[in-house]
């Protein structure tokens, strides 16, 4: 860049050496009357306005590029933090989702096992009630059997009297017939 400039200085100073130059060249033509000096003198002029005008251009074009340049890198810069914010809020974000569905995970878990502890409570009292229904039938059962045994005792015991009753009086009559005839 260094280069540049001293090419661009050179180019100025060779601008306004042509210029002075020029005006010289017309300032003598004009004196001396040779109107050729005095064209040379004004185009050497122009020619030298001309090349300010350029390397004026020139360096104003410079000054735009480096700083479209610094601008750029600027511009760079913000992106990469911007992209850098952006990409550790997206990681905090990341984060709380996850801490998130880990507690919603926790929270099903724990309200399954809750869950889980009410229904095999039910299903024990469930169990519970059935055995003492069977446990209420059976009794009712034996003491249905018990009642059933007493009674066909007692018919028994009624049923040998009577038959007893009616073999003495069969025995009478067999007797009373035999004695009779």
């Amino acid at each position: 860049m260094s280069h540049d400039k001293a090419d661009k200085a050179a180019d100025a100073r060779g601008g306004l050496f042509d210029s002075v130059a020029g005006k010289a060249k017309e300032v003598a033509g004009a004196v001396t009357g040779k109107d050729d000096l005095v064209e040379e003198g004004q185009l050497q002029q122009a020619e030298a306005q001309h090349r300010k005008a350029a390397v004026a251009d020139e360096a104003l074009a410079d000054a735009k590029r480096h700083a479209a340049a610094d601008e750029l890198r600027e511009t760079s810069h913000e992106a990469a933090a911007e992209k850098e914010a952006a990409h550790d809020e997206a990681d905090l974000a990341q984060r709380a989702v996850n801490r998130e569905q880990a507690q919603e995970r926790e929270a099903a878990e724990r309200a399954a096992a809750q869950q889980e502890a009410v229904d095999r409570r039910a299903a024990e009292q469930r169990a519970e009630n059935l055995a003492e229904s069977r446990l209420d039938d059976a009794q009712a059962l034996s003491a249905d059997a018990a009642t059933t045994e007493q009674q066909a005792a007692a018919d028994r015991a009624r049923l040998e009297r009577e038959a007893a009753a009616a073999e003495q009086h069969a025995a009478q009559l067999r007797e009373q017939t035999r004695s009779q005839g």
